[in-house]
């Protein structure tokens, strides 16, 4: 196009006469505004495959995030399923006052224990939010992941941290009752602990505790996956 400009200019230039001049002026100012709109354009497109390999990279530690949540979660089930087991274990021999064996020190200390402080990672997301949200170009996809870690995983983690807290005048209570190695607990007198309704009670508590942050937990997995699907998607 620009050759065909230049051609036109050349003829103007061989001829004469103030209409052909205005022609040809208004001919240079094509060929100016031409190669604006030109380098316009590549840069506008050089912009966008940046943004597209910014985008790329948020959309990658994100899905690494999510991956890492979950398996997080999972080893916390695990971990709560071990306690929970425990727990059954030790309710077991004090409801039906079975003989205390060596074995079941480690149950009573892994029944008592309440849940660890459980963090997630949200490195991702923050790496979303100060890339700017615009950089993500699906609208669905966008609208999902941010209604995931700003409204799905608070309100799910209020309530995680509402239950089987630790709870302090029970620790108290089991303090004199068992000799202390390293996480094993002995009883001191088993036959006291039989009839300790106080004590049974909280056991109780706190597996049924744990049964409901399994529950909990594997709900939110489920939530996770679907975002983590979403992004996995949108790479391609």
């Amino acid at each position: 196009m620009l050759t065909s400009f230049r051609k036109i200019r050349k003829s103007f230039l061989e001829s004469s006469g103030a209409r052909k001049y205005t022609l040809y002026a208004i001919g240079e100012i094509l060929l100016v505004v031409i190669g604006i709109l030109i380098a316009l354009r590549i840069n506008n497109w050089n912009e966008f495959r940046k943004d597209r390999v910014k985008e790329a990279e948020v959309i990658e530690n994100l899905i690494e995030n999510l991956e890492l949540n979950i398996a997080t979660l999972e080893s916390d089930i695990d971990d709560l399923g071990r306690k929970t087991r425990s727990a059954q274990i030790i309710l077991n021999v004090l409801d039906n006052r079975l003989s205390y064996h060596d074995s079941l020190a480690m149950h009573f200390h892994q029944a008592r224990v309440s849940k660890t402080p459980l963090r997630l990672s949200q490195s991702g997301y923050e790496q979303f939010k100060n890339t700017g949200f615009d950089i993500m170009l699906d609208d669905e996809v966008k609208k999902k992941t941010i209604t995931y870690f700003e409204s799905t995983y608070p309100k799910w983690y209020a309530k995680y941290e509402q239950v089987n807290h630790l709870y302090v005048p029970f620790v108290d209570h089991v303090v004199p009752l068992f000799i202390y190695t390293r996480e094993k607990l002995v009883p001191i007198d088993i036959d006291q602990l039989y009839e300790d309704d106080y004590y049974i009670s909280w056991i109780r508590a706190y597996m049924e505790g744990r049964n409901t942050l399994i529950l909990m937990e594997n709900e939110f997995i489920e939530e996770t996956r679907k975002v983590l699907v979403m992004l996995e998607h949108a790479q391609f």
